[in-house]
């Protein structure tokens, strides 16, 4: 049976990164929508929008490429006004959100091929083994990203 573990995560990890890619793919108009409206309402939640955005689209780079433009034009950055710039390097760390959902291929693959029964997915949606450390590593990275950015 140990045998086809590895092809288990394989189907797992294709079909939900299917699913997923589908299901964004539908809706990137309106993710782009929501977040220039966001942030130039709130531009404190720049960090909150790369982690709602990094949680839906499963790339850093995607996350990156569609949500920067539209953040730089929601809070006015320009080479003549470069005041709120610092808000993007702050806040980059949370791209990293690709963790959160139980559908991303690599979290799937750790737990269908964990031998030991430790890692895996709870009962809910948001309680998994690599929710709280990840979560974590994300917070303090981008409050990390502000004190720094405060003294440059």
């Amino acid at each position: 049976m140990q045998y086809f573990r590895g092809m288990v995560a394989c189907i797992c990890v294709l079909g939900v990164a299917w699913l997923g890619d589908t299901f964004v793919s539908g809706h990137t108009k309106e993710i782009k929508d929501f977040a220039s409206q966001t942030i130039s309402q709130y531009p404190a939640l720049l960090a909150v929008v790369f982690f709602l955005a990094a949680m839906l689209l499963y790339s850093q780079a995607a996350t990156a490429k569609a949500i920067t433009p539209t953040v730089v034009a929601a809070l006015g950055i320009s080479a003549a006004n470069p005041d709120n710039a610092y808000m993007l390097v702050a806040s980059f760390a949370a791209v990293s959100a690709l963790f959160v959902l139980p559908t991303y291929p690599t979290l799937l693959g750790a737990v269908q091929m964990d031998d030991t029964g430790t890692t895996r997915i709870g009962k809910w949606v948001f309680n998994h083994s690599f929710f709280i450390p990840g979560v974590l590593a994300i917070v303090f990275s981008v409050a990390f990203g502000f004190a720094v950015c405060g003294i440059f």
